[in-house]
């Protein structure tokens, strides 16, 4: 494993967000209730078969276009998602606005205290910039940022769903340096995965801190990264 980076090389540190420092979203297993949600936000028009069938069939088909490379750059959203489902077609745009809220609730993770701290320390030595991949609206997000107090941390925040593309596009990541005008050499990255976080950085000419939390290591085909750790609390003191 390559020896973690002197950050104080780098100016700018622009972080990923699930699985970097934020954890336990992405609830879209087959033991979750989409249905009690959708109940709990509200929702009384929907079967819960219906409401189970169709939020399942909107995390599968933007799924499938997420492991896409060549939908990076056209990517759906959600409300375009459940419109196009043979359920969703038919749904009046309140109904297809409560789903989408459900689809957020299952997908949002929470900040834990000691990241929110590393944030911090992170914050009093470098700009900060966020890059996440997200298909809901980024509201509730920036609610758990705010909530976890470290909003006001991050000079810039780039969601993939206010675009079209998601990473490893590297326009999200373009975006990003342009919005803090930096130089690239004054720029590292920090996320979870290769293929999205350190093949997207790389290829925006940025170095890379791949987070290995497994310790299995990359296989030949992946995406070099330019140092390796185990965890984003690695890198503060």
């Amino acid at each position: 494993m390559a020896s973690p980076p002197d950050l104080a090389r780098f100016t700018v540190v622009l972080l990923d967000m699930n699985g970097t420092v934020m954890f336990g979203g992405d609830r879209f297993g087959p033991g979750q209730d989409f249905a009690a949600t959708y109940r709990a936000l509200g929702g009384r028009r929907l079967a819960a078969d219906a409401v189970q069938g169709t939020i399942a069939a909107c995390y599968e088909t933007m799924g499938a276009i997420y492991e896409d490379p060549a939908r990076c750059d056209s990517f759906p959203r959600v409300s375009e998602t459940l419109r196009e489902l043979p359920t969703g077609r038919d749904l009046p745009e309140a109904e297809l606005a409560l789903l989408e809220h459900v689809i957020a609730a299952h997908e949002l993770g929470r900040i834990p205290d000691e990241y929110a701290r590393a944030i911090t320390r992170l914050a009093a030595g470098h700009r900060l910039g966020l890059v996440a991949n997200i298909l809901s609206r980024k509201g509730p997000w920036l609610e758990e940022f705010a909530r976890a107090g470290v909003l006001h941390r991050f000079a810039t925040t780039v969601f993939s769903s206010d675009t079209s593309s998601i990473k490893p596009s590297r326009r999200l990541f373009d975006q990003a340096v342009t919005a803090l005008a930096a130089p690239r050499s004054e720029v590292v990255f920090v996320g979870d995965s290769l293929r999205c976080d350190i093949g997207g950085a790389a290829a925006a000419g940025l170095a890379t801190v791949w987070i290995d939390r497994t310790g299995h290591g990359r296989q030949a085909h992946d995406p070099q990264p330019s140092f390796v750790v185990r965890d984003l609390l690695d890198l503060v003191p």
